[in-house]
């Protein structure tokens, strides 16, 4: 058995790939596209609008693996041949920030460890527990 937490995002992997499955059996695009949502890297990074584009332009891509997706694909055709595609940012990285070299972030060090000891909840609790230790 996982540790509740580590269960915790296993599960929700499992049911968005439950979901991405049942999609591709039915070749629902609609359930497609939540699943797609509900992925949690996806959603990290993704608006809506965008996923249902990527949503379009992989069935496109992949048509001729796909046949039974046959309806969404055309209506995906349709919709990409619109015009209106959302264009892609130029930035690396899930947190749509500009990516640190490792020298930036070595410059940015003492910072970094100040931050993570004023944000640590814990410090009081394990002075606590040393200072009861010593006595």
């Amino acid at each position: 058995d996982l540790p509740p937490g580590c269960a915790a995002v296993c599960n929700v992997s499992i049911s968005v790939q439950r979901l991405g499955v049942e999609a591709a059996v039915r070749g629902d695009d609609h359930l497609l596209r939540q699943a797609m949502m509900m992925d949690p890297l996806v959603g990290a990074v993704c608006t809506t609008p965008e996923i249902d584009q990527m949503v379009d332009e992989m069935l496109v891509a992949q048509a001729k693996w796909l046949p039974q997706y046959k309806r969404a694909i055309a209506a995906a055709r349709r919709r990409l041949r619109r015009g209106r595609s959302i264009k892609t940012r130029a930035y690396k990285g899930a947190a749509r920030r500009r990516v640190k070299t490792v020298a930036e972030m070595a410059g940015h060090k003492q910072k970094a460890r100040r931050s993570a000891a004023a944000a640590d909840k814990a410090a009081e609790d394990r002075k606590r527990a040393v200072k009861g230790i010593r006595r």
